[in-house]
């Protein structure tokens, strides 16, 4: 009697370090403990242990007392255990003995599994007190049996509320760990993240196909499960469609709310994981359908090129031919010459057909003719992809434009380069700077160019420290042309 005795004692005061995640669990059960070895040794506080456990246990496991007659059951069997000579007297035992069993079993459709457990504590502890204060009343002399068992019932109303409380916490700690594994932003396996959460190393998981009669991995390849006779499988499903099924050790997933909190876990990562799939396959269609677009704007410009070359310049070639004969002497050869030459400017600028039969290098010398003499080239030798071609040869374009225009520059530097596989853009002028890419500058229009192909435009510029332009273009593919050398002009 005297090693169990102890036993009951260090086993509450065991249970109040492990319930120091819960302040106030871990306080009763202290104080269950404490006032049980207490009650050894001073004889009027030998009942006194039954008011913190009778706390505890109506209190188990969100440590708090809900409703007004629970508050007050408790306070009576305060009183009561500290009450030394009110405690020895049968009546007042029997009626708190009621009373405490009937709060207990109260309500027991809405009573979770730990309230339960704690709740059969309390009618078994009050049960065997209730028992021994009747057989008391009744002179039943049995009071060393009694004792036996009552120190019975209280030792493993502590271990089973130690277990549960282990084992709860242990379950939250595995579907805490999930949450957080599923949430990282580094992209990782969902079947590697459930093997090692559950320590399941050949764990299977199998997502279910729309018909939900077929199975898949995690990039689509067919999968096979229930072929393993040593292995348990469980459904997830979101509501009455299936979503996946594990494979797994008969071991895991017993308990129906954890499985129930990783089911949901696993259907937001899936619905996440779908929804990630589905935004990546919409970007895609939304780059294609922009590189179409820019295709079939580059098509038109070949075409109004094309028609400006042909057509137009002809007829202006015809008109020339017409005045000279006509009128000779007059200002009108010139006013025609200006204009083809106007024309044909704008043709080269729409886009140049020298662009695509010679390249970037023949191209870009022939744009030096806004900055005659100022401008420096270093250009690439070699052929690319034709829209990264274009690209740059509008950057140079506008960049060469601005400087003539606004920079009062006396000296441009054009270097195209290529860097890994990128081509560089850089067009630098020593004007007054203070360029800005204004929403409604031509500079905005060949950022959006860039950025569907998947390159970067920025400018630089410091009011009276000239002005930087730079453009990086993923290269796509490079051909070189024979005969085709290193440029280096000076315009």
């Amino acid at each position: 009697m005297v090693v169990l005795d102890v036993l009951v004692g260090i086993a509450f005061l065991i249970a109040a370090l492990v319930f120091r995640r819960t302040p106030r669990l871990a306080l009763l059960a202290a104080a269950t403990g404490a006032l049980w070895f207490l009650g050894d040794v001073v004889g009027f506080l030998v009942f006194a242990h039954r008011g913190p456990l009778t706390h505890l246990l109506l209190a188990y496991p969100a440590a708090r007392i809900h409703g007004r007659i629970r508050r007050m059951i408790v306070f009576a069997a305060y009183l009561l255990s500290f009450a030394y000579p009110v405690a020895k007297l049968e009546v007042p035992t029997i009626l708190l003995s009621v009373a405490i069993v009937a709060a207990s079993l109260w309500r027991p459709a809405k009573k979770t599994a730990p309230e339960w457990i704690a709740a059969t504590g309390a009618v078994a502890m009050w049960c065997a007190l209730g028992v021994g204060a009747l057989l008391r009343a009744a002179n039943v002399a049995i009071d060393p049996q009694l004792l036996v068992a009552y120190e019975l019932v209280v030792l493993a109303i502590a271990a089973t509320l130690l277990i549960d409380y282990r084992y709860r916490t242990s379950r939250v700690a595995t579907v805490s760990t999930l949450a957080v594994d599923l949430g990282q932003a580094e992209p990782r396996s969902l079947r590697d993240v459930l093997a090692a959460t559950l320590g399941d190393p050949s764990l299977v998981l199998a997502l279910a196909t729309n018909d939900g009669e077929r199975f898949t991995d995690e990039v689509g390849q067919p999968l096979r499960v229930g072929e393993r006779t040593d292995r348990t499988l469980t459904e997830l499903r979101d509501g009455d469609r299936r979503i996946a099924v594990l494979e797994h050790d008969p071991a895991l997933l017993r308990d129906p709310a954890l499985l129930g909190s990783i089911t949901s876990l696993v259907g937001i990562a899936i619905a996440n994981t779908n929804l990630q799939r589905e935004v990546a396959k919409r970007l895609t269609e939304v780059e294609s359908s922009r590189r179409r677009l820019l295709t079939v704007a580059d098509a038109e410009r070949d075409r109004l090129e094309a028609d400006l070359q042909g057509g137009v310049q002809a007829r202006l070639e015809r008109v020339a031919a017409l005045v000279m004969q006509t009128a000779p002497n007059s200002d009108l050869p010139d006013r025609v010459a200006e204009t083809r030459e106007a024309v044909s400017s704008f043709a080269r600028g729409v886009h140049p057909r020298r662009l695509d039969e010679e390249g970037l290098s023949a191209a870009i010398a022939e744009l030096t003719g806004v900055l005659p003499g100022l401008v420096e080239l270093n250009v690439v030798p070699g052929r690319f992809a034709r829209e990264v071609e274009a690209a740059a040869y509008f950057v140079c374009a506008e960049a060469l434009t601005n400087a003539a225009k606004y920079a009062m520059a006396s000296r441009v530097w054009v270097s195209i380069s290529l860097a890994a596989d990128t081509l560089m853009v850089e067009v630098n002028d020593d004007g007054i700077g203070g360029a800005i890419m204004a929403p409604d500058s031509g500079l905005v229009g060949l950022r959006d160019r860039l950025d569907v192909l998947g390159g970067t435009l920025s400018v630089e510029s410091l009011p009276q420290h000239g002005t930087t332009v730079l453009a990086i273009l993923p290269r796509a593919h490079r051909e070189l042309a024979p005969g085709i050398d290193h440029v280096d002009e000076t315009g």
